[in-house]
């Protein structure tokens, strides 16, 4: 390597270091950047991208392994499947969208590309719905809509003829303080006909369907009626329209046939703001909206069944009383559900309008993925028909594609191809003109197979209907499930699966025919690939445990033993000829031959049983006894370094048979006589000495040994004054009910102040518009002085 600057000038400590850092990483790198040798199995391979299964019986290298090296494998079949399209489709002249790819296979980590296309088809079916806002100041847009209806079909039908248009209103909840509820027969567009004698006394309702779909539209007779809230109900209504879609009569887009590219409209034409959740609490209701249809045939309503029958007419009047007005987000989520998109056409009242209210939820519905229209009408609603043809054109004319949510697989738009003459805005198509071609380039990926069973995900067009592609997910080969437990082909030691075996611990592949111990382990043990020895079994055949054949001394138990298992640890192994202890107790016996242990004193045990020959016995016993235990039994019998016997005393006695027992007394341990009173007690041989030690209120007693060693360490005996137990017991409290008072305190001032801060915006965000209290009376009176002018 050729420096362009001397390396005496460089930092030699850095370059070191560096140089190293670089070193662990290509090491690193090397070892554990293998991701497909790593698998066993050939489902957990194809779940690694790249990885390929080789399936031939006698491939002796990782049988999974990266796919660009294959042949230098010398692997000549192995399984690779790869994410492709599963089933292909022909477009219908009918289809309004489409995929080519309604099938596909994924495979984890390897993308696929498929495509969506729309097209806007030349006289797709149209459903228009008016739902429109009758309280007592929509009476100049009433009229103009009554004065129009025929002619909206007929403004639509230039750009399709195969339209249909419904009619509702909706006024507000017949609850106080939303509007007066007075009873009576009189609804719009109900005989009896109410328009000339309202004071024959009206209702009101949250939302009132008079019209059902038809092609040959007019308004009926309907009168505007009051309420005493500005806002009204109309996402209450709006959400009945969208629930209701059965027996509204919507048309829905069948997979064949002339509904094909259905487009559902609702115009929705009012002058105010609308009631939103939260607001049914001022007539205590509580219970939220839930997104269903609650509209009943008006005559099967309690307050209307004197009524005479009027077919297809739908009421929502009581049911609204039990639950809240809808929030934004639940009518989103129905519009995107339904497949409707909603224009508001806002009436200035009274030289205030709404428009940048409904212009923000407008914002909020196409974020959740569904169009959404705000346009201005009007004070006299002269404009209207020019408002639905403007926004049909833009419906049909600017194209953008709404992703599914799926967590196992990733979905991006990688390409978007507009038609010729049309524009590209960010990911949205504009201006695209009738029977052209937009197409969306989506590319999938699996991420995972936490959920392995197949996917189906939805891709919509707000306005042209949704089309679904079916994910079938590679997470496991079709060999995994065909095993042959034992095969011959491994040599019985291990199953047969995917053209390989999975041998049992202990064998090696390809076919089971090496032990990765040496030698086998036979049927008594398996082979510990760590350390590469035999872990034998118990041996479950009877055993005496007895004098005759030998003793195993606990905690030993019968066991297989030798480097393969062959043998026992029992059978034909030498033991102690005094207590008949296998291996004398001091070590293990395997095959007929013990392997003593060590000692205490870092040598081995000796002799055949490890009983230190028992020619060298007669060290450790006292010439003045015939029989008797080994060291006068106040030791052990142990061996020195030249092969003799020597015994090791306990605590307390000494000599070469350990017969002289050592006289203590206190005063011959300084440590303890200097600390305290010291008393000794002789149990059986061991002479203890016991030293108690007072400190700091608490007595603590030691056990010692004659060498000044400590045996035994009692509990301190403690003895404190009462009444130094109750003053710190009532200090405690005292302290501890000072903390809780001042956690109390400051939880009630942060309280406070975020109450003060909500009252201050609540105050700035009011918007009092009619600056009419209905509750309000003037103190003024005025009083007539009925003598006034009259002579006296």
């Amino acid at each position: 390597l050729l420096l362009p600057i001397q390396l005496s000038d460089l930092d030699w400590e850095m370059f070191l270091k560096l140089y190293l850092a670089v070193l662990v990483t290509l090491c690193y790198s090397k070892a554990y950047a293998q991701p497909c040798t790593n698998q066993d199995t050939c489902g957990k391979c194809l779940q690694t991208a790249g990885c390929v299964w080789c399936t031939v019986t006698t491939f002796v290298d990782p049988r999974c392994f990266e796919r660009n090296v294959s042949a230098s494998k010398g692997c000549a079949t192995f399984i690779d499947p790869r994410s492709a399209p599963n089933d292909t489709y022909t477009p219908l002249p009918t289809d309004s969208i489409y995929t080519t790819t309604p099938r596909i296979v994924l495979r984890p980590g390897e993308p696929l590309t498929v495509s969506v296309n729309v097209v806007s088809l030349p006289n797709a079916p149209l459903d228009l719905y008016i739902l429109m806002d009758l309280s007592d100041s929509m009476d100049a847009p009433l009229a103009t809509v009554k004065s129009v209806s025929q002619l909206i079909a007929q403004q639509v039908s230039s750009i399709t003829e195969n339209v249909r248009i419904g009619f509702g209103s909706f006024n507000d909840k017949p609850i106080f303080p939303y509007s007066q509820y007075v009873p009576g027969p009189c609804l719009p567009g109900i005989p009896p006909d109410c328009t000339q004698n309202l004071g024959a006394g009206y209702r009101q309702y949250s939302f009132l369907h008079l019209v059902n779909f038809t092609s040959n539209f007019t308004v009926p007779n309907v009168f505007t009626t009051k309420n005493l809230d500005l806002p009204e109900s109309s996402f209450d209504a709006l959400v009945q329209v969208l629930a209701c879609e059965r027996e509204l009569g919507w048309r829905n887009r069948s997979a064949e046939g002339s509904e094909r590219g259905l487009q559902r409209l609702v115009l929705l034409i009012t002058d105010d703001q609308p009631h939103l959740a939260g607001d049914g609490r001022l007539a205590a209701i509580y219970q939220p909206n839930d997104g269903k249809c609650h509209s009943r045939p008006y005559a099967k309503s309690i307050s209307y069944a004197f009524l005479p029958n009027a077919p297809g007419i739908l009421i929502y009047d009581e049911d609204s009383l039990l639950y809240d007005y809808p929030s934004v987000g639940l009518v989103a989520s129905l519009l995107k559900k339904y497949d409707v998109i909603p224009i508001f056409g806002i009436v200035p009242l009274r030289n205030n309008t709404f428009l940048s209210a409904y212009q923000a939820i407008q914002d909020l519905f196409t974020s959740a993925g569904t169009k959404a229209f705000a346009r201005p009408i009007s004070s006299n609603g002269s404009d209207i028909l020019s408002v639905i043809s403007a926004v049909y054109r833009e419906v049909i004319q600017n194209i953008a594609i709404t992703l599914p949510g799926q967590s196992d697989i990733s979905v991006s738009v990688s390409s978007i191809t507009c038609p010729t003459g049309s524009v590209l805005n960010g990911q949205v198509c504009t201006n695209v003109q009738l029977n052209r071609i937009t197409t969306f380039y989506l590319t999938l990926t699996l991420r995972d197979c936490k959920t392995p069973s197949s996917s189906a995900l939805t891709f919509s067009v707000p306005g042209f209907g949704p089309t679904t592609i079916t994910v079938d997910k590679i997470c496991s080969c079709s060999c995994d499930s065909i095993v042959e437990v034992n095969a011959l082909e491994c040599n019985s030691r291990g199953n047969f699966s995917c053209g390989g075996c999975v041998c049992i611990a202990g064998w090696n592949k390809p076919t089971c025919e090496k032990s990765t111990c040496g030698e086998p382990c036979v049927n008594n043990g398996t082979c510990d690939s760590v350390s590469r020895t035999c872990q034998c079994k118990d041996n479950k055949a009877p055993f005496r445990n007895d004098t005759t054949t030998g003793i195993l001394v606990y905690p030993y138990t019968p066991k297989f033993a030798g480097p393969t298992c062959s043998c026992t640890n029992f059978e034909n192994c030498p033991t102690n000829n005094l207590n008949k202890y296998i291996c004398s107790g001091r070590g293990q016996c395997a095959c007929g031959s013990c392997t003593c242990n060590a000692t205490p004193y870092s040598w081995m045990w000796q002799g055949k049983a490890c009983e230190c020959p028992a020619s060298n016995y007669s060290d450790c016993f006292n010439t003045e006894y015939t029989i008797g235990p080994l060291c006068t039994g106040n030791g052990m019998c142990s061996c020195d370094g030249s092969g003799k016997g020597m015994c090791v005393c306990n605590s307390g006695f000494t000599g070469k048979y350990c017969d002289v027992k050592i006289a203590v007394s206190c005063d011959k341990i300084p440590s303890c006589v200097t600390a305290g009173n010291c008393t000794s007690s002789n149990s059986g041989q061991q002479v203890a000495l016991s030293c108690p030690v007072s400190s700091g209120g608490c007595t603590y007693s030691y056990n010692l040994s004659p060498d000044n060693k400590l045996i035994f360490q009692s509990k301190p005996d403690c003895q404190f004054e009462a009444w130094k137990i109750i003053v710190i017991v009532i200090c405690g409290l005292l302290f501890l009910f000072i903390v809780i008072c001042a956690i109390i305190k400051i939880i009630l001032i942060i309280l406070d102040y975020v109450e003060v801060k909500r009252w201050e915006k609540e105050l700035k965000e009011a918007d009092f518009s009619k600056n009419q209290n209905p509750l309000y009376q003037s103190p003024e009176m005025q009083y007539t002085n009925v003598a006034y002018g009259k002579a006296m």
